[in-house]
């Protein structure tokens, strides 16, 4: 076995590339939620794996986009946050769509920071091989890439030799994080982005940026007001949906409320999973306006 060596690496891209999906990928597990809704990820999430001599430190950041509200603000500090703790970066790119402006500042950017960096074109099950090389074409000549790999991150395409890459350039010795770190996201705030996931994935473009998830109500076994009727393993969880208008909640809430009932089912079957045993979900929609402009809202949403 030789020196152990590590690598943060930062996954960057404009909204809907595929990030979080690639961080899912590479990890072997769900750590980030993912949906087709741009803008998913607002905070910036680590994901730790090891192979062999080395551990990687995987980054996953919000869309990089033009700030709107406040919560637009914070995201994008989180991206840079993520930047300059980086020592390699991975540019996910959709490779189905055109090369825009957001690609030509980004590009701009990374090439006046001088930081290793790898293309990564997302979503190549997607393309034709003569089309996946006309992109590769026109994308290469943005800034001098360290490596250009075609990916299909929802399929596990590619991963493998993208791996192999990272493992051959991450550079620093020893291992910052212990053999069972995989990440520093608490079980409450996985949660909370699981159960906004399923807002997100059951409403589409109704419910759009406007929604957020603050869990009220953690009790765990042995604690006061912990169920009777619960298994004695299992954790009760009240959240709390918070949406910008009134339209915006009847919407989540649906007719007869089957929409609010099935977010909750889903969501309570993802954490399940998540946590390892029994879970009992409760929901709750309120409205308050203006949310997204609200630092004090916004701290206590962890944004």
């Amino acid at each position: 076995m030789g020196e152990r060596r590590h690598a943060t690496v930062a996954i960057i891209g404009l909204p809907n590339a595929g990030k979080s999906t690639l961080l899912n990928a590479l990890l072997g597990q769900k750590l980030a939620a993912t949906s087709q809704t741009p803008q998913t990820t607002r905070t910036r999430v680590l994901g730790v794996a090891g192979r062999g001599d080395v551990q990687l430190a995987f980054l996953d950041t919000p869309g990089i986009h033009l700030p709107k509200h406040a919560l637009n603000e914070r995201m994008m500090a989180h991206v840079e946050q993520a930047l300059e703790e980086a020592d390699l970066l991975l540019w996910v790119v959709d490779a189905n769509e055109y090369l825009g402006v957001g690609e030509h500042a980004l590009a701009k950017r990374l090439r006046r920071m001088g930081r290793p960096t790898y293309l990564l074109l997302n979503k190549i099950d997607l393309l034709s091989k003569s089309r996946l090389l006309e992109k590769v074409a026109t994308y290469k000549d943005l800034l001098p890439f360290k490596e250009v790999v075609p990916i299909g991150a929802k399929m596990g395409l590619n991963l493998d030799p993208l791996w192999a890459l990272l493992e051959r350039d991450a550079a620093k010795p020893g291992w910052p994080y212990d053999e069972e770190t995989f990440t520093d996201q608490t079980e409450r705030s996985l949660a909370t982005e699981f159960i906004r996931e399923k807002v997100l994935r059951k409403t589409r473009e109704e419910v759009p940026h406007g929604v957020a998830v603050l869990i009220e109500r953690w009790i765990e076994p042995g604690q006061e007001d912990y169920p009777e009727d619960m298994d004695p393993e299992g954790v009760f969880i009240a959240a709390q949906i918070l949406v910008d208008r009134d339209g915006h909640r009847k919407i989540l809430l649906g007719s007869g409320g089957l929409m609010i009932k099935d977010i909750r089912q889903s969501a309570q079957r993802e954490l399940k999973k998540l946590l390892q045993r029994p879970v009992r979900l409760e929901l709750f929609v309120k409205v308050d306006e203006g949310w997204r402009d609200r630092p004090d809202r916004l701290d206590r949403l962890s944004i």
